[in-house]
């Protein structure tokens, strides 16, 4: 983590897979509750803008599932996939906007009206591990198991979000762009029965960020060893504070190395079901994310540090909710983002 990036301060933003199926009432609450870091909207279920330029991929509808192929008749994919690689071709890797249109929607929306106070532009891809867990070889083992493959998943998942990176800083000049490679699945790794050793998960995760001059971010909602995180080149770590705060307290003294040498944390503080954020009101929200900052601080993180490093979000995408209710999350993100900045000094 050589390059260090302007502190966030209680900047709130969101993962992209949101609800809303129509792309005005998305791009426009996006862009009312994020204006300073909205991230790329994804309007769909579907995983297909993540896998566009990888090779050999077969798709088993009757057991709804992704597999990669390389038998010998598909080796001219394989090898056309490392030539492009090695020519750094990006737009091989290209997310078109028949996948994802809503992606162009929201930059073409910035470049007739850029908001004022817009700092950062997310968006959110898959991350390698992610991908070779949930893409299967033709056995039904993770990809993952397999070298070669899970080497061109690597890669993949780095050309995809250099790619990504390019096109939002063509189209918005001087923003600075978040690359969020997801790794949701990595509990499946770190569990009793979890597969995959710790230097080949941590490898793979600083694989796909590699060749990114953007700050890069991962996010995992569920309770892992947080060092297969702290440990990486990741500068941010997403996790559900909602859930997990007094978990993550548990890695105090790694979380305290990772934020001293200029890593960020994001609290997804916000819930994300429908039964749940109808119980919950800004202000209880806002007391649960200061008693999980409280024991990070009681742990020997220094307050201020914490303070400027933090990133409010919903803790994880917000697809199955309604779209109202998932407006409802969104505003109070923002709300619990101005009552941060202006108890720790950063607004006046």
């Amino acid at each position: 983590m050589e390059k260090h990036f302007e502190k966030p301060c209680f900047t709130a933003t969101n993962m992209a897979f949101i609800p809303h199926r129509d792309t005005d009432w998305a791009i426009r609450s996006v862009l009312e509750h994020f204006p300073e870091a909205p991230c790329l909207p994804v309007l769909t279920r579907s995983i297909k803008f993540m896998l566009e330029g990888i090779p050999c991929l077969v798709f088993d509808q009757e057991k709804r599932r992704v597999l990669m192929d390389i038998s010998t008749e598909r080796e001219g994919e394989l090898l056309e996939f490392y030539d492009r690689y090695e020519a750094q071709d990006l737009d091989y890797y290209a997310t078109t906007p028949k996948t994802a249109p809503w992606f162009y929607a929201l930059l073409d929306r910035l470049k007739e009206e850029r908001p004022p106070d817009l700092k950062w532009i997310a968006f959110q891809s898959a991350g390698p591990v992610l991908l070779a867990d949930v893409i299967k070889q033709p056995d039904g083992n993770p990809v993952f198991h397999n070298e070669t493959l899970l080497d061109v998943l690597t890669k993949a998942s780095s050309m995809k979000a250099r790619w990504l990176e390019r096109m939002i800083k063509q189209a918005v000049p001087g923003v600075e762009v978040i690359a969020g490679l997801p790794e949701t699945t990595l509990v499946s790794f770190t569990s009793a029965g979890g597969g995959g050793t710790r230097e080949a998960i941590i490898h793979a995760i600083n694989g796909g960020f590699e060749g990114l001059d953007c700050l890069t971010w991962v996010h995992c909602c569920a309770n892992i060893d947080w060092t297969l995180l702290t440990d990486s080149n990741t500068h941010v770590i997403n996790f559900d504070a909602y859930q997990h705060a007094e978990k993550i307290a548990l890695y105090a003294k790694e979380f305290k190395a990772f934020l001293e040498r200029g890593g960020m944390l994001a609290w997804g503080i916000v819930p994300v079901t429908n039964e749940l954020i109808e119980q919950e009101n800004v202000q209880s929200l806002v007391t649960r994310l200061e008693k999980g900052m409280d024991l990070l601080v009681s742990k020997g993180i220094d307050r201020d540090l914490l303070a400027a490093s933090s990133w409010l979000m919903p803790c994880c995408d917000s697809i199955l909710m309604t779209p109202e209710n998932a407006d409802l999350a969104f505003s109070m993100t923002h709300e619990i983002s101005r009552i941060m900045r202006r108890k720790h000094g950063f607004h006046s």
